[in-house]
């Protein structure tokens, strides 16, 4: 869900997109594997990838994987300020810490109420992303409405 007012946008995400527990309650059952970023980039407009799971894949499917996605779509890729975005993922993907300033985590557990304060001018930085670490579609459905709430959606 793409989040946005006057200053700043918000990409809401989660730790990559193929998660067991998302067949049948976010995935249909008979989807190919294939198609699943497709459909998640439907929802969401990012998703983090860890530093092994983008590199170990070919160039030919980042390259798919940027045919999958809208033009706003983002992959934030595990890595440090020295290494480049793969070609193939050129407009589409930023290359981050974990711990950068522009992601805030959240898991199944946190509190709404501190990710309003972090995203209503709370002291610091504002993030770009807010990505789920636990993949929990529950608190991931519950961020959105936040966000609504707060009239940062879409």
């Amino acid at each position: 869900m793409k989040i946005s007012n006057e200053t700043e946008t918000v990409l809401l995400g989660s730790l990559g997109w193929s998660h067991l527990a998302w067949r049948d309650a976010f995935y249909p059952a008979d989807m190919p594997a294939e198609w699943q970023l497709t459909f998640f980039n439907t929802q969401f407009h990012c998703v983090f990838l860890r530093r092994e799971d983008w590199q170990q894949v070919s160039a030919s499917e980042r390259s798919q994987w940027h045919a999958d996605t809208h033009d706003l779509f983002r992959f934030l890729l595990e890595g440090d300020d020295t290494q480049p975005v793969p070609e193939e993922l050129a407009g589409k993907a930023v290359v981050l810490s974990p711990d950068a300033s522009e992601i805030l985590w959240f898991t199944r557990d946190s509190s709404l109420k501190e990710l309003a304060a972090s995203l209503s001018g709370g002291a610091g930085p504002k993030p770009s992303y807010l990505i789920s670490r636990d993949a929990d579609l529950g608190q991931m459905e519950r961020v959105a409405t936040l966000l609504e709430v707060m009239g940062l959606g879409s």
